[in-house]
């Protein structure tokens, strides 16, 4: 059945598990329905051209109360099925629509948690408050519609690789999410002075913390040493800055082994904090192909992995840099890994906020610097493509470095 009669404006959808479901229509956020009593909550919202579609609402909801039946303290961020793109990341829709317990939910919308309650795009008001622990919800997803209710997945094993240097806030935050995360096993490296207070979080399980010595030495180095510490057959990459989908890690192990696939990334859902927006990231499907096509950016390197063999095969990442080393491996992969994928599912979400590398001027994208070694590194993957250069020869090649650094376990 249609539920919703014009997706420009926010309309909630609250119900019990086989009972009625009530909705609430608003072009302003007004939460008249706090005081009701439900178990659940789906908000929607689209904007055109997508706001024109007829969900199967009794699907919807059904698939909706097997996730989070399965994990109450789980939050779906939703948006809508679409091709990806052949060749080249697109930037597509502003993601407005979500659904959780709805316990959760008016926990969240107390004006004291949520200073902008009534922005153009609460999605990112919500998942910026989850994201400081505070909101008891530890498991965040993304759900494409359609999708059906979700068999339990074959459980596989993977090391997580992160190396941090910035506010520990972060690192703290990323952990509050990987800390119930299971089959994982967590190597985070620390680029900068340590305190006590820094890593009060440091007693997981499931984590191993060292120092690096001296700062900043930068994040490759920091990788390729924590690799070296591990044993897992996948590999996967995470920016201590983000926050990866709790499915993350079990979608892409599984996916590549059962698959073939050595190096294999995904969709990506931009916390847009100068606009603060939510949008979709997709990728190409087939990275060969785009790469065949031309030096697209075709997969982002923390939120893939890769099978332990072949990074090695790749001669891990180059040393010689602080940024950008990623594409150039990428670039290098390409001549030697002859199926590499994305996944067509959104399993982490990337911060874009100021003071980032990516945001920085002496580091964003677009600066002098970046410029100059992408069009090196196009130089050279065209003459490699072309017959003209061999790949060990190029600027490709892996390059170490010649600092002396001293690491020691937390």
């Amino acid at each position: 059945m249609r539920l919703v009669d014009d997706y420009k404006h926010y309309h909630f959808i609250l119900w019990n598990k086989d009972g009625m479901i009530t909705r609430y229509d608003m072009m302003f956020l007004s939460f008249d329905f706090l005081d009701q009593d439900y178990q659940y909550i789906l908000c929607l919202k689209f904007d055109p051209p997508l706001d024109v579609f007829n969900p199967n609402m009794d699907q919807l909801t059904k698939s909706l109360e097997s996730v989070i039946d399965h994990d109450q303290n789980t939050f779906v961020i939703i948006t809508q099925k679409k091709d990806p793109p052949l060749y080249q990341v697109s930037n597509d829709e502003i993601i407005y629509s979500f659904s959780c317990n709805f316990r959760h939910f008016k926990k969240m919308i107390k004006p004291q948690h949520l200073v902008n309650i009534h922005s153009e795009n609460l999605l990112f008001e919500l998942l910026d408050y989850i994201c400081t622990e505070n909101s008891g919800l530890n498991k965040v997803i993304v759900r494409q519609i359609p999708f059906k209710i979700e068999e339990m997945p074959i459980k596989y094993n993977c090391d997580v690789i992160i190396p941090h240097r910035g506010d520990f806030a972060y690192l703290q935050n990323l952990m509050y999410f990987l800390k119930s995360t299971e089959n994982i096993n967590v190597y985070a490296g620390i680029d900068q002075p340590v305190t006590v207070q820094n890593l009060r979080f440091r007693n997981i399980t499931n984590a191993r913390f060292y120092s690096f010595k001296p700062n900043p030495l930068g994040p490759y180095i920091i990788r390729n040493w924590l690799i070296e510490q591990g044993t897992s057959k996948v590999i996967a990459f995470q920016d201590s800055d983000d926050v990866p989908c709790a499915d993350r890690f079990q979608q892409l192990t599984q996916y590549m082994i059962n698959n073939k696939i050595p190096l294999c990334g995904s969709h990506e859902v931009k916390m847009d904090y100068f606009n603060r927006t939510m949008r979709a990231i997709r990728y190409p499907k087939n990275v060969n192909t785009a790469l065949k096509n031309g030096p697209a950016h075709a997969l982002l390197h923390p939120s893939s992995a890769i099978f332990r063999e072949v990074f090695y095969f790749c001669n891990r990442l180059s040393e010689d840099r602080i940024f950008a080393s990623d594409s150039k491996f990428l670039y290098y992969c390409y001549f030697k890994i002859a199926n590499i994928q994305n996944i067509d599912e959104f399993l982490y979400i990337r911060r874009s906020y100021p003071g980032s590398l990516t945001t920085s001027p002496d580091t964003e994208i677009g600066s002098p610097l970046r410029t100059y070694l992408r069009n090196r590194w196009v130089v050279d993957f065209t003459l490699v493509k072309l017959g003209l250069l061999n790949l060990e020869e190029s600027c490709l090649k892996y390059q170490s470095s010649k600092r002396k650094f001293k690491v020691n376990k937390l």
